[in-house]
């Protein structure tokens, strides 16, 4: 394994504990200053973009309706292509399962694909693109 794939799986892997711990100062950090957003359904893209890491932290912070429940963002199977010229794809299956107290519920399954970009020895999420299987369920 290169050394550049480690890093991006690292990106990868701290994007998903940052969402989970709500840690919005870990979730900046692995996004670029013009990254973008997508959620699509089947797709058919339902929100997106959301653009710049501002707006991106913005929308993470923003409670979902209903009472706050425990997320886990399961990134897994992630495979990575790219990254001689400073640029790397890397696609990964997405489980959502929420916690409110009692069993884990699976929210959503799908894929995640990210771009990454480096600057200054420093891999960062330029664009996501979350293609659901299914609407997600309420939570």
């Amino acid at each position: 394994m290169s050394a550049a794939t480690h890093e991006i799986q690292q990106v990868i892997a701290q994007y998903g504990s940052a969402l989970d711990a709500h840690d919005l100062d870990a979730l900046a950090a692995v996004h670029r200053d013009d990254a973008e957003w997508f959620f699509a359904v089947r797709d058919q893209v339902v929100m997106g973009p959301i653009r710049g890491r501002d707006a991106i932290i913005g929308f993470a912070s923003t409670p979902s309706d209903g009472p706050p429940v425990q997320q886990r963002h399961l990134l897994t199977n992630t495979v990575i292509t790219g990254g001689v010229d400073g640029t790397s794809r890397a696609t990964a299956l997405l489980t959502l399962i929420a916690v409110d107290g009692s069993a884990p519920v699976i929210v959503a399954t799908g894929t995640a694909t990210f771009t990454l970009s480096v600057a200054d020895e420093v891999w960062r999420i330029a664009t996501l693109r979350i293609a659901f299987d299914n609407p997600p369920l309420p939570h």
